[in-house]
């Protein structure tokens, strides 16, 4: 009797556990879909080690979900799988000679999107942290670029060389007596620009001195050589950034920066890969060029939307080639 009393016992404890699992297995969440998706969604800044995405914020969206792949047909993150509700991310610790991609959904609750990349063009960008943007096949050159800086580079407008003091003003003239001023590099075509130590400006210059292109109205400012650098170009590098921390000029970032060269003394110019964003004011730039080109060239730099806040320039290095 008393095993008869234990068996029933053991099945009744097996129907119990079936029947456990089973309403487990019936309150599964299943996700759902929505239409909605992330906007604009770009690359912000990258170093040889991070890259950080952006994105416009949508209406709706109750958090974001952002990958890291190696691959733009992968459906497998690289160990990162991020749900947040801030509008950027930054991926860190990452290889710098190793190519990624970056997607991004927007979620409604436990409701998903489809993933929105960074992109290139027309496709979904391949990000190498050394080198930025770069094709689907691209590899690290075998020819490493010269290491030598000209004389007098990296240019930081901490010294001033001309007589008479710096160009005061956006709309003054410097001691040229022209919209130009004279540093240890050389002479620097500056209309709607002037350097500038304002202690509130501190950020995103190195020093205590950067250059500040005009904010609002109709002003497209460039800073440009007015000389030429005779060994060509190697690499070509800047550090940028808005003026203020808050960016409470007129227009706000995102401010967008257009970077040429010249090798006719200035008269045609070409301009390097795409036009740079500045998205947020809370962020330093750095800009570096892989380049080879041989003969006399110069560089300028221009702030290309007219309405945008106040852009700093510092630290501009041109390498040998």
């Amino acid at each position: 009797m008393k095993n008869l009393f234990l068996s029933c016992s053991f099945l009744l404890s097996i129907i119990i556990n079936l029947t456990t699992m089973s309403c487990k297995e019936e309150t599964v969440i299943v996700r759902g879909t929505t239409d909605i998706l992330p906007v604009n969604v770009r690359m912000l800044a990258y170093t040889n080690s991070s890259i950080t995405v952006g994105w416009d914020h949508v209406e709706g969206a109750t958090s974001y979900t952002i990958q890291l792949l190696d691959s733009k047909d992968s459906d497998k993150p690289l160990d990162r799988y991020i749900v947040i509700t801030e509008d950027f991310y930054k991926f860190s610790s990452l290889e710098e000679l190793k190519g990624y991609y970056v997607r991004v959904r927007a979620n409604v609750n436990y409701d998903t999107g489809d993933w929105k990349y960074i992109m290139n063009n027309n496709l979904p960008a391949r990000i190498m942290p050394k080198y930025g943007f770069v094709a689907d096949d691209f590899k690290e050159p075998d020819v490493v670029p010269s290491t030598e800086l000209y004389p007098n580079f990296p240019e930081g407008w901490e010294i001033h060389t001309a007589p008479g003091g710096r160009k005061p003003s956006f709309t003054a003239v410097g001691p040229t007596g022209a919209n130009s001023d004279i540093f240890p590099s050389g002479e620097w075509l500056m209309e709607d620009i002037y350097s500038i130590s304002t202690a509130s400006m501190v950020k995103n210059r190195v020093g205590d001195y950067a250059v500040m292109f005009r904010g609002g109205g109709t002003y497209t400012p460039k800073l440009a050589m007015n000389f030429d650098l005779t060994n060509g170009a190697s690499k070509f590098s800047f550090i940028y950034g808005a003026a203020t921390q808050n960016a409470t000029d007129a227009g706000g970032v995102p401010i967008y920066v257009k970077v040429e060269y010249s090798q006719d003394a200035g008269k045609t110019w070409t301009q390097l890969e795409d036009i740079l964003e500045v998205a947020s004011a809370e962020i330093q730039y750095y800009k570096e060029y892989e380049l080879n080109i041989k003969g006399p060239v110069r560089f300028r730099i221009g702030k290309t939307n007219t309405t945008a806040a106040r852009l700093l320039v510092d630290e501009i290095a041109v390498y040998k080639n």
